[in-house]
């Protein structure tokens, strides 16, 4: 389930935070395509804070590996994530992870390779880096209208190969797939989208009051 976890960071964040094409590179792009991506980015930049109920399912092929379901709130670079086996806070400098059954939580510091996980704007970076993409309307897996993206990878040395995003007329995404090497997938459904929402700060911070026994690992 690890890595499910792992590509789920990279994709909500795609979807769901501060992103901007504009740095992307040049070749290969369709300019409808592009209008699409920066409207959606748009509307996501003005939503204030987000809350998502998501499913995410790996697959190798088209055989399913693993999938879990839970729900995502986001303030700027800063979340909470809550799935039946994890618990996952980040208050965009420490970050908090409880695993179901566990009497301990650990406490991190992501840098580097480590926040390519978890950190937006470290992924915007494989965008500047290069993905040719194209686009078509029409029914969208929910059932909405709206417009299918496909994303290919034009550098050879990009971990993320190709991506699928299905937007819908107002802009919100609906459902993410995302192909590491040959032939494995992640696909990230999402089941609701609410923006306008406030978080306090505590919100993405490790509530200790309602854990009083719990230990905590410090990993720093």
């Amino acid at each position: 389930m690890k890595r499910i976890f792992t590509l789920l960071f990279i994709l909500l964040f795609t979807q769901c935070l501060e992103i901007s094409f504009s740095q992307a590179h040049a070749a290969g792009k369709d300019k409808e395509t592009r209008r699409v991506l920066d409207a959606t980015a748009s509307h996501i930049q003005k939503a204030g804070g987000l809350s998502i109920r998501f499913t995410a399912t790996t697959l190798t092929g088209k055989t399913v590996q693993g999938s879990t379901s839970g729900t995502m709130d986001i303030m700027g670079k800063k979340f909470q994530m809550v799935t039946p086996e994890v618990r996952t806070w980040f208050d965009g400098q420490k970050q908090w992870t409880l695993q179901e059954g566990d009497e301990e939580v650990s406490l991190t510091e992501p840098t580097g390779t480590e926040l390519q996980a978890i950190n937006p704007y470290a992924f915007l970076d494989i965008y500047k880096r290069g993905f040719n993409y194209k686009m078509k309307q029409g029914t969208l897996s929910n059932g909405s209208k709206g417009y299918k993206i496909f994303l290919t990878a034009d550098n050879a040395r990009l971990e993320i190969r190709e991506m699928y995003l299905e937007v819908d007329q107002q802009y919100n995404p609906v459902r993410v797939s995302m192909r590491q090497g040959k032939n494995q997938w992640v696909r990230i459904v999402v089941n609701s989208f609410k923006t306008g929402q406030n978080f306090p700060d505590t919100h993405f911070t490790f509530p200790r009051a309602q854990y009083p026994d719990m230990e905590i690992i410090d990993l720093r």
